[in-house]
């Protein structure tokens, strides 16, 4: 009976023994051995969301480093880059080394939505990883400054200064109207004098798209001065430009005949 009695005794110390020793792994904290990667901050890189012009060069700077815990080397950083639920890997280094320090130099050619990831990997195979969404959109081009522009009629000769539009002036109407016409330009059109306004060639490429072409402009007398608010546009060689015509003047030699002047600015 006694030894029944000091075996008992003996499990329940084993028992209070077992339970404390489980009741202290259970507050031990996990200790984190996952390698570190962040972002390089600074006006230079792009390290949260952002927003950037389609073509637009933009730089993102990535640093990793090994756990301090384990001290494994890295294995490999790798850049992944998602849009439209589609994955791609742009970039897959592979190396040996405790530190990671390097530049990615990026454009967007379209615009939309990618997500950029940047992922590490020890030697253990653990990871860490950081990402960002880029969004890309369309681009304005300033139009150039306005530049004094003129075509000049003498006598019966063809106009001059209308080449690089690829317009000509060879005649004028009965009723005494300067008719310049398309001759290797692609269209030409006339918009509204709010057009001249326009600041960006995406502006002007939509206004003379969206326009009727015609064949000449009939808008200017050949026979007195006179002041004028007209906008044309057009396409020569594949570019886009913009005249506003805002005045003609007429000068009558009986020695060399008339001479016809229509003023005004362009811009491309």
């Amino acid at each position: 009976m006694k030894n029944l009695k000091l075996i008992l005794v003996m499990i329940a110390a084993m028992s209070m023994v077992a339970v404390s020793c489980s009741k202290d792994d259970d507050d031990t904290t996990p200790v984190d051995v996952t390698p570190n990667i962040s972002f390089k901050g600074g006006n230079e890189y792009i390290s949260a969301d952002a927003t950037v012009t389609v073509g637009e060069t933009f730089m993102i700077g990535i640093t990793a480093s090994s756990n301090t815990n384990s001290g494994k080397k890295l294995k490999s950083v790798t850049l992944t880059e998602t849009s439209n639920n589609v994955s791609n890997i742009l970039n897959d280094s592979i190396f040996s080394e405790a530190a990671y320090d390097v530049n990615y130099q990026l454009t967007m050619p379209i615009e939309g939505e990618s997500v950029f990831k940047f992922e590490v990997t020890d030697k253990d195979g653990e990871k860490s990883s950081v990402s960002l969404t880029i969004t890309a959109e369309p681009g304005t081009t300033a139009l150039g400054d306005a530049e004094a522009t003129y075509f000049e009629r003498v006598a019966g000769a063809p106009g001059t200064g209308l080449d690089m539009f690829g317009l000509k002036w060879e005649n004028n109407l009965k009723l005494i109207n300067a008719v310049i016409e398309k001759d290797v330009a692609t269209k030409f059109v006339e918009l509204t004098s709010e057009a001249w306004a326009f600041t960006t060639l995406e502006e002007l490429v939509e206004a003379v798209d969206a326009a009727d072409d015609m064949d000449d402009f009939r808008g200017v007398s050949a026979d007195a001065n006179g002041t004028y608010d007209y906008v044309l546009g057009v396409i020569n060689g594949g570019e886009y430009f913009m005249i506003h015509i805002t005045k003609a003047e007429v000068v009558v030699d009986p020695q060399i005949g008339t001479t016809i002047k229509i003023i005004g600015e362009s811009k491309k």
